[in-house]
């Protein structure tokens, strides 16, 4: 591009004509300004005009001159400036023009570079693709072709009997078989095909190591001469085991299969992790043939072993044999020695051959006695429970006391368990019992108690003995002290019987609980909770047991009733007994079961005097309310009726006073008489009509039943004892019979006359009878008159204070 060139004085003249050009337009400050000086100038003169305009001409021009003298002297640079920038145009335009020549040769649709990049790319692409194709092909190939290897070798050894090396070749066949090369290979029918065969080579070898574990391991029935019927068995370990031959054999060789040694066979279970299930029989032999029937007689028989060096023996035996000489006191020297025989002669613990080590850190002794060991180990621990230790448990404190040896023999036995790794360090089941031994203690004296407790309280036998025989050895009873006096009337059972299985009862309990003193705080509870349980048991087992028994023979309830009263008075002594308590308790105390006791005496007693009060009952329902008894017949009814009852409560009386303590005795005997009283006194207060006669018959009946009265005399000092200051010399059937003196009070009313009767009311002796009854009695035994409606106002208006007795 050519370039043209500026003069200064034009470029001066145009930057000239630019500052002579007019302002196109003022801002509102110039007009303003401008507008000021016009008005100024109006008022100025005009010659000040002319020289104020030449003045400003003369500025304008000076400015212009000094203008123009710069851009005179910036002109050579802005020269040289614009022709460089014409020249940078030009290089411009040519980079432009070559830019626009190499796209069109690139973008070309048939001969650009682009296209010829791309086909060249796709080239490659393709070329790398069958490539990828034939090295998973060659890895594919390497890939079966090693596994076809192995699986060869597999067959040579199959074939040979070296069953070791094949479980090798098999190991390694599964290894690779699971880890292809890539996924064309795992998803292939030679996979498959593959897989399958190694499938089928793994259920060959598997049933050859059966039939040489068959092989190897024999159990023979071993009868001895002197007792034949018993039978044993005999263990024989043959270390070296003859391969069987094959049913199909793969290779031309023609060599027979040979033997192998044990070690070798335990190294290829080991090796397909087959130890648990292949010798899951051996483990059972050991167990059922010698370990069980040695811990059941080891007092009878021991082990009788063969076991020579491995390395040069064929065959090593173990086998029950009867004992020589005294019966062993335990059985763990003997058992030692069996695990010592598993431990050296099966499991190989002593054979340091080289091809004899596991792939890690332990030997494979190490892992049979672990995987097999251990179970065989765990099975004798818990029969030497069962069928020893739980027989020498202690049945008293002094073989407690003597338990350590038999202790310090059982934990030494199974330090060696562990030592050889039968065991680990922490099944300890063995050591935890002996050392817990003292609860062992109490759970078999519990369950002995128990066993006791229940065979005296099933027993048929229901012998009795009287409390003063049974208290004569008693201290608490004979020291003066609290239960030497009568501190509730109803539980002195001094002048009572028991049956001798509640006092036997009770000495199983104090026997028991003198036991937990000399325990340890852990075990003594315990002995008190088994005493507890004993009468839980009694409470229990004898009401519905002997429920039949009681029931028909009322004497025998009374006896029940008195050994459930004796007991809860024995355990009450329990805290006075043991003052300092039991290890582990501060107090010894049965403050529940004592309730619980008496409770239970409560209803057996309540069901008999239910059952003699229902005999009442029907006695006096045969009286009939006892309607005209003025007629004779009837009169002899009703007295038949009333000496029944005279005759029950003298039969009770015999029967009841020998067995029941006194207050109790009266107290039944009063509550019985008093319900019939109160019944009689109402049927006659609901007589409407009595006749002259009538009322002599009726008094008549009533002096029947006061034979029973006789049954109270001796109960004087019982009443004092209870009532103390209070006690006026009373008779002693009021306290026990409430209704007795209103009984007494009836049957004078229907003997006195009108004014005999007003005498008593205006003194106050008649105040057991509501106004209502007295009203009720007079006009049923009086006639209608004038003195009997007065009397009657009389008796309404209620009644004086009562005279005392002594009066």
């Amino acid at each position: 591009m050519a370039t043209s060139a500026i003069s200064p004085h034009s470029f001066a003249r145009f930057i000239t004509s630019q500052l002579d050009e007019p302002t196109d337009s003022l801002s509102p400050d110039s007009r303003h300004a401008f507008s000021q000086g016009v008005v100024e100038a109006s008022c100025a003169t005009l010659e000040e005009l002319n020289q104020a305009a030449f003045d400003l001409d003369s500025e304008i021009q000076t400015i212009k001159a000094q203008v123009y003298k710069k851009l005179l002297a910036n002109y050579s640079a802005f020269s040289e400036s614009f022709e460089y920038s014409l020249q940078l145009q030009d290089k411009i335009d040519e980079l432009l023009s070559q830019a626009n020549t190499m796209a069109s040769q690139v973008t070309h649709s048939e001969t650009g570079l682009r296209q010829v990049v791309m086909s060249a790319l796709v080239d490659r692409h393709e070329v790398s693709h069958k490539v990828q194709e034939n090295n998973a092909i060659l890895d594919g190939l390497s890939h079966f072709s090693r596994i076809e290897d192995i699986l060869l070798q597999y067959e040579l050894y199959m074939d040979t009997g070296k069953i070791l090396q094949a479980g090798h070749c098999m190991q390694q066949a599964a290894k690779i078989l699971a880890q292809p090369p890539n996924g064309g290979v795992s998803i292939s029918q030679i996979t498959k095909s593959l897989t399958g065969q190694c499938a089928r080579m793994t259920e060959a070898i598997d049933q050859m190591l059966d039939e040489l574990i068959v092989t190897a391991i024999n159990v023979e029935p071993c009868i001895e001469d002197e007792n034949p019927e018993a039978t044993r068995f005999k263990l024989v370990l043959n270390y070296d085991i003859k391969v069987p031959p094959l049913a199909l054999p793969r290779s031309n060789l023609g060599s027979a299969p040979g033997s192998v040694r044990w070690h070798e066979l335990i190294r290829s279970l080991i090796l397909l992790d087959a130890t648990k299930v292949k010798l899951k029989q051996l483990q059972k032999s050991l167990i059922k043939n010698l370990l069980q029937p040695f811990i059941q007689h080891y007092q009878q028989v021991e082990f009788l072993m063969e076991s020579p060096d491995y390395s040069s023996a064929e065959k090593s035996s173990i086998c029950l044999g009867a004992r020589p000489g005294r019966a062993a006191d335990n059985p763990f020297s003997d058992l030692l020695k069996f695990f010592q025989f598993v431990h050296q002669n099966i499991f190989l613990s002593g054979y340091t051959g080289p091809e004899f080590n596991a792939d890690g850190d332990s030997s494979d002794s190490d892992i049979l006695t672990f995987q097999v060991g251990q179970n065989i180990a765990r099975e004798a621990c818990a029969m030497i429970l069962e069928h020893y230790l739980s027989k020498v448990v202690p049945s008293d404190v002094e073989g407690l006391n003597n338990f350590g040896s038999i202790a310090l023999k059982t934990t030494e036995f199974e330090n060696e368990l562990i030592a050889m790794g039968f065991l680990s360090s922490d099944d300890r089941q063995l050591q935890d019992f002996v050392e817990h031994i003292d609860i062992h203690y109490t759970n078999r004296t519990r369950d002995s108690l128990l066993k006791i407790g229940r065979a005296v309280m099933m027993s048929e036998d229901f012998k009795t003995i009287h409390v003063r025989d049974v208290d004569k050895n008693d201290e608490l009873e004979g020291n003066g002290g609290a239960w030497g006096r009568i501190v509730d009337p109803d539980a002195d059972l001094k002048d009572t019987s028991i049956s001798i299985k509640s006092k036997q009862i009770i000495e199983m309990v104090l026997t028991t609980l003198k036991s937990a003193g000399s325990l340890s705080t852990a075990a003594s509870p315990h002995l008190y909770q088994a005493t507890r349980s004993l009468i839980d048991l009694f409470r229990a087992l004898v009401p519905v047991y002997h429920a039949r028994t009681f029931s028909n023979v009322p004497a025998l309830a009374i006896l029940f009733y008195n050994d459930c009263m004796y007991l809860a008075r024995e355990l009450e002594k329990a805290p006075e007994r043991f003052e300092d308590g039991i290890p582990g308790m501060d107090e010894i105390q049965y403050d529940d079961v004592i309730p619980a006791l008496k409770d239970l005496a409560k209803q057996w007693l309540d069901m008999q005097v239910q059952k003699q009060r229902d005999e009442l009952m029907h006695s006096l329902d045969e009286a009939r309310g006892f309607q005209d008894s003025s007629i004779e017949s009837n009169f002899s009814l009703y007295e038949r009726s009333m000496k029944q009852i005279s005759l029950v409560f003298k039969h009770l009386g015999r029967a009841w006073k020998p067995s029941l303590s006194p207050m109790t005795f009266y107290k039944v005997l009063g509550k019985l008489l008093d319900d019939a009283v109160l019944r009689i006194i109402k049927e006659l207060e609901d007589l409407t009509d009595i006749s002259e006669k009538e009322s002599h018959k009726l008094a008549a009946l009533c002096g029947v039943l006061f034979e029973c009265e006789d049954q109270f005399d001796c109960a004087g000092p019982l009443v004092e004892r209870v009532k103390g200051d209070a006690y006026n010399d009373e008779d002693p059937i009021y306290y026990f019979v409430p209704s007795w003196e209103k009984f007494q009070l009836l049957t004078d009313i229907l003997e006195l006359s009108f004014a005999e009767i007003m005498t008593r009311f205006r003194a106050g002796q008649l105040h057991m009878f509501q106004e209502k009854e007295l009203c009720y009695l007079v006009c049923a035994i009086f006639a209608d008159t004038p003195l009997r409606q007065h009397n009657l106002e009389e008796i309404k208006q209620g009644h004086p204070l009562p005279l005392s007795r002594s009066s």
